[in-house]
């Protein structure tokens, strides 16, 4: 009992925070943004012009979004504290890549896309997530955690306090409209999906 005890692991946590529905929502949207962005600098990078590589009409990567849900959801009560590094680095490796796995499972077998594949890439696991890619999500993570998280709560904390739950409920809804027009858009072009995959 005493050893069990002595190697137990222990999280510095902030017990009084809770699960906001409105912070869901902001940092939801502001993450599938910045996703959004990043993929736009990413592809224009390397294919010189600029394509949509968001499934969505709107300008948002949702799997940039959900990413960022999961670690709120994982750590918005973890302290961003040297002893809580590793612990915050192995949840995150192991949890978004696992959900980065599950998401090219799901949109390859039960919605017949394939958005990105890593077959015969080093250490890859089923296709769609590869051991180096685990260690960047550990990476990315802690970054988060540590950077990231503290100016998301500031923003959204300070950000229209009077009609925040209105405002993300509208948020919401556009959000969901945009994704049942975007799926029937892809299901009833192919081509579609092909420009997204191949944007060359």
């Amino acid at each position: 009992m005493k050893i069990a005890q002595k190697y137990e692991l222990k999280i510095d946590k902030i017990e009084d925070r809770k699960i906001s529905f409105s912070t869901i929502v902001f940092i939801f949207i502001l993450c599938a943004f910045l996703g959004w962005c990043f993929e736009e600098v990413y592809c224009y990078i390397n294919f010189n012009k600029w394509v949509n590589r968001g499934m969505l009409f709107g300008p948002l990567c949702s799997i940039y979004g959900y990413g960022a849900l999961i670690l709120y959801l994982l750590f918005y009560n973890i302290k961003a504290t040297k002893k809580n590094m590793p612990y915050i680095f192995i949840t995150a490796a192991s949890v978004l890549g696992s959900f980065e796995l599950l998401s090219g499972l799901f949109l390859k077998y039960v919605l017949n896309m394939e958005m990105w594949n890593y077959d015969g890439q080093f250490l890859e696991i089923l296709n769609y997530t590869t051991v180096p890619i685990l260690i960047g999500w550990g990476i990315l993570g802690t970054i988060y955690v540590y950077l990231i998280q503290p100016l998301l709560f500031k923003i959204t904390n300070n950000l229209f306090k009077n009609a925040s739950k209105h405002i993300a409920i509208i948020l919401l809804c556009l959000y969901m409209i945009d994704l049942i027009l975007s799926y029937l858009n892809i299901y009833l072009n192919p081509q579609v999906l092909y420009n997204l995959v191949h944007p060359a």
